[in-house]
């Protein structure tokens, strides 16, 4: 699959099959994440790889608690009724989870940055694009409250679980959502 096919093909999923997902793709993805760039090649991330349906549960019960609360505190009227149901349905997750000690020189800056949880999403953009590859089916999930992934998934805390990647068989693959174009969002200066 050529790099551009990849990019503009990947969806988020939220339908999976019934259908575990192959070690070998699993490390391939991983593969894939650990070569992101980082800031002074720190490689601030760890993942947890999950496949026991008991953390699914765990993390929609707690996720539907967080959704409650975000939606009262958001005013989103949408968010109600978001549908979280595939947690129980997909059958990996992999917790990315980032060390804030490992930080480029961004941290000594009059302003830091946390190049910590940028290279951990540039790892997890490869880990999408891997599995998109691969004919999988991701989800970056970020609904939920930090304290519960460390309670779930065994995190200490002096680590930061920055995402949870739902990973499996889709049941079926998306239209690309609308974007808008180079010409809205790109300005060019000589």
């Amino acid at each position: 699959m050529e790099y551009l096919d990849a990019i503009r093909g990947r969806r988020s999923c939220r339908n999976f099959k019934n259908q575990p997902i192959e070690k070998d793709k699993i490390h391939i993805m991983l593969e894939a994440a650990i070569y992101a760039p980082s800031p002074a090649n720190r490689q601030p991330w760890e993942f947890i790889v999950a496949n026991n349906p008991i953390y699914n549960m765990r993390l929609k019960e707690t996720s539907e608690k967080t959704k409650e609360k975000l939606a009262e505190r958001s005013g989103w009227k949408w968010l109600p009724t978001f549908n979280i149901d595939f947690l129980l349905q997909v059958p990996t997750l992999i917790v990315v989870v980032g060390d804030p000690s490992r930080n480029g020189a961004e941290q000594f800056l009059d302003v830091p940055s946390p190049g910590y949880v940028e290279a951990c999403s540039a790892s997890i953009q490869n880990m999408l694009l891997a599995a998109h590859a691969q004919g999988l089916g991701t989800l970056w999930f970020t609904l939920f409250e930090k304290a519960d992934a460390r309670k779930i998934f065994s995190i200490s805390e002096d680590k930061d679980p920055i995402s949870i990647i739902c990973v499996g068989y889709p049941v079926h693959t998306g239209n690309a959502p609308a974007r808008k174009g180079i010409e809205e969002k790109v300005k060019f200066i000589d």
